[in-house]
């Protein structure tokens, strides 16, 4: 049996759960709060609280309903009423991820459990109690390992200064890279989402490494019935945009590139400088962060999908743009190596601007050869199904259960 556990509930570690559950071997999913339905309306009725309740809705997922738990709903509440009024910082996960820790070190002893799984930042006391009493330690990567990342971080700070927002690099005090490390060394076995992932770690440390690609929800992310309306070739980037994503890269690439009859649609949170979000490109346009309702709407009225960062895991974007049939144009630091090729897009290095300018350029040069680009994306889409995932997770951990 398996004690899994995630400090909030997002679609891949429901989806790895899941795993677990379906095949009975899931003793306790552990998760701060896995709300009722009751719950979220209750939370509905008060106007202050609908933000939260927003939130909390996104961690409900049905197949788990009736799965075992072990929640902290109190704890959770109080973290998320703080957000709620604008106050607290990021010490707030750290709260949740601790919480965990304490909460699967205790259950990890249960007879039952000969494995616990579980994900950076929040491993380490677990992993500690299941090496002295004999249990697995399954160790989940969602992104690359992070001294693979950390003098990159640096360096690309250097590069791009002026780029940086009014204070510069985000904090690291909440950063525990000594945690990351023993977390890495307690593991048994490592699941990550990419080959890019799985790299960044095997660079570092002698580790079993396991691949489950995630999926994506092909009836949700589809493309549009109604056909687009003619008009300048569109691009699309979603996601943070900062300096990891490798925006710069890509707003230098499209001055270059010097496009008369497309334009870029940026959505997401803007973690960069204000003067650069003041001074954009011309046919670049800045877009808030919005629900996945409107993202799908803005992947079916785009042509291709862009993706420069210089560092992922995976990249659940790009998978959601391709099942809305968008042609993918990506840096080499993220899943694209596994899901592109001629057929539906290209992969560029990351932070090579002239690379980065003459693919947009050819984007527009071809784009007679769009309507098969996108079938082409869309099929590739629709085989990385979440079923096929957890079917991943399950033969990786089948020998610890």
């Amino acid at each position: 049996m398996i004690l899994f556990g995630h400090p909030t509930g997002n679609p891949n570690s429901h989806q790895a759960a899941l795993a677990h559950y379906e095949t009975g071997r899931l003793d306790a999913f552990v998760v701060p709060w896995f709300p009722s339905h009751s719950a979220l309306k209750l939370l509905q009725l008060f106007p202050p609280m609908r933000p939260m309740a927003a939130r909390l809705e996104r961690r409900r997922f049905e197949p788990l309903a009736d799965a075992p738990k072990v929640q902290g709903r109190f704890g959770e509440f109080t973290r998320l009423a703080i957000r709620a009024l604008g106050k607290g910082d990021e010490g707030l996960s750290y709260e949740g991820n601790d919480w965990l820790m304490k909460t699967m070190a205790r259950e990890c002893r249960r007879p039952a459990v000969r494995a616990v799984h579980c994900y950076e930042d929040c491993s380490l006391y677990q992993f500690e109690v299941s090496k002295k009493l004999g249990k697995a330690c399954i160790y989940d990567m969602p992104i690359g390992y992070y001294p693979a990342w950390e003098q990159s971080q640096l360096d690309l700070a250097r590069i791009y200064t002026d780029w940086l927002p009014t204070g510069g690099l985000r904090s690291s005090k909440w950063v525990r890279p000594e945690q990351k490390r023993q977390e890495m060394e307690l593991a048994d076995l490592v699941l990550v989402p990419s080959d890019f992932a799985r790299r960044s770690i095997i660079d570092f440390v002698d580790k079993r490494v396991a691949l489950a690609t995630y999926g994506v929800d092909s009836n949700f992310w589809r493309p549009s019935i109604e056909k687009r309306k003619e008009g300048p070739l569109r691009f699309i980037y979603a996601g943070q945009l900062s300096i990891r994503k490798g925006i710069p890269v890509l707003l230098e690439a499209w001055k270059r590139a010097n496009l008369r009859d497309a334009e870029l649609e940026l959505v997401g949170s803007w973690l960069l400088s204000e003067g650069k979000r003041y001074a954009l490109p011309t046919g670049v346009r800045h877009l808030m962060p919005c629900s996945a309702d409107e993202l799908r709407k803005r992947y079916q009225s785009a042509d291709v999908f862009v993706f420069p960062s210089f560092f992922e895991g995976f990249g659940l974007v790009l998978l959601e743009a391709m099942a809305c049939g968008l042609p993918v144009i990506s840096s080499e630091r993220s899943v694209a190596p596994d899901l592109i090729n001629a057929e539906n897009g290209s992969v560029v290095a990351a932070g090579d601007v002239d690379a980065w300018s003459a693919a947009l350029r050819i984007a527009v040069g071809t784009r007679d050869q769009l309507p098969s680009m996108k079938r082409a994306s869309r099929e590739k889409a629709i085989q990385c199904t979440w079923k096929h995932y957890r079917d991943a997770v399950s033969a990786a951990v089948a020998s610890y259960c």
